[in-house]
């Protein structure tokens, strides 16, 4: 039997939770294939979808590989799911740095937390 996936709605670039850019986040797609990521964004019908595809990467739990999915196709970087990937991170794990090794290379987010008023605010949705 298949399990659900948890996927976790943002919107970044906002005062508020119903404005800016959503996007998707699913925390653990350890075990999903391609089509099934490309059938969960298509679901969720954002621009894209982040995919946390490999977690604690060389041994550090603050390293994830990510893929980013639109409606339509997998993209190779997307920033404002970057961002809600962070925040979203950042709730389950605390604040600090994390590294996303992404299809473009590996890039580094800063402390992120909902409403936090910096240049990515982002709102659960």
């Amino acid at each position: 039997m298949e399990q659900a996936t948890d996927v976790l709605r943002y919107a970044a670039f906002s005062t508020t939770p119903g404005g800016g850019n959503p996007a998707g986040v699913v925390l653990d797609a350890t075990r999903l294939d391609d089509a099934l990521m490309q059938a969960i964004a298509a679901d969720v019908g954002y621009a894209e979808t982040v995919f946390v595809t490999g977690v604690a990467l060389e041994g550090n739990p603050r390293r994830h590989r990510v893929r980013f999915f639109s409606p339509i196709a997998e993209v190779p970087f997307c920033g404002h799911a970057t961002i809600a990937l962070a925040v979203a991170l950042s709730g389950r794990d605390g604040t600090g740095s994390f590294t996303f090794d992404t299809a473009v290379g590996a890039g580094r987010d800063r402390d992120r937390r909902p409403g936090h008023r910096g240049d990515g605010t982002v709102h659960e949705r």
